[in-house]
């Protein structure tokens, strides 16, 4: 009997330590599965523009390099004929391009973004933020996103229109020297520059 008398502390301790760490693993499962719904709410609102600008990374590169070429190497008279051939093509790659980013998207939002969320977020933040999230009034501001980023930029490009209009003339005027230098072109600064 003293000999589970003297067991039983180390018992008790063997106990409280198994039922602390049973408290921490349900602690850490609740903030994960929160992480993980803020993850995926996260891909579902931003998954698609991630998309595109991925997509659109891949494609512009191809455009400035094949309209470049074309430029260079297609006589002007058969320039739209091979443009719209190109463009049949480029579209093609684009929306092939976009298809598989989108499925990488949708994969990687919860590898990516699950440990940040739970290195950087307390629970209470990751339930703060879906909350609001998941609230008319998050919803009623998203649908705002459009008409105000428009009247944003509408504001910025009526600001700035004269001057953006006037370095782009400018630089035209440059380029039509430089160029006109290097192909013995004429530099009057008339030409317009090839689309």
């Amino acid at each position: 009997m003293n000999q589970t008398l003297a067991k039983l502390p180390v018992a008790i301790f063997f106990v409280a330590a198994c039922a602390l760490s049973t408290g921490v693993s349900a602690q850490n499962d609740a903030k994960r599965a929160l992480a993980v719904k803020l993850a995926q709410m996260q891909q579902k609102a931003d998954g698609p523009a991630l998309a595109e600008q991925l997509t659109a990374s891949a494609v512009q590169p191809l455009l400035i390099n094949w309209s470049q070429r074309l430029d260079e190497s297609v006589p002007p008279a058969r320039q739209k004929e091979v443009r719209d051939k190109l463009d049949v093509e480029l579209k093609k790659f684009a929306e092939s391009t976009e298809k598989i980013v989108e499925g990488q998207v949708a994969k990687a939002a919860e590898a990516a973004l699950v440990p940040i969320f739970m290195e950087k977020l307390t629970e209470d933040d990751m339930k703060t933020i879906i909350a609001y999230m998941e609230s008319p009034v998050s919803a009623k501001f998203q649908a705002l996103g459009p008409d105000a980023s428009n009247a944003w930029a509408k504001r910025v490009v009526d600001a700035t229109k004269s001057q953006v209009e006037s370095g782009a003339k400018s630089f035209d005027a440059v380029a039509n020297r430089i160029v006109g230098s290097a192909g013995g072109a004429s530099s009057s600064g008339n030409a317009a520059p090839k689309k």
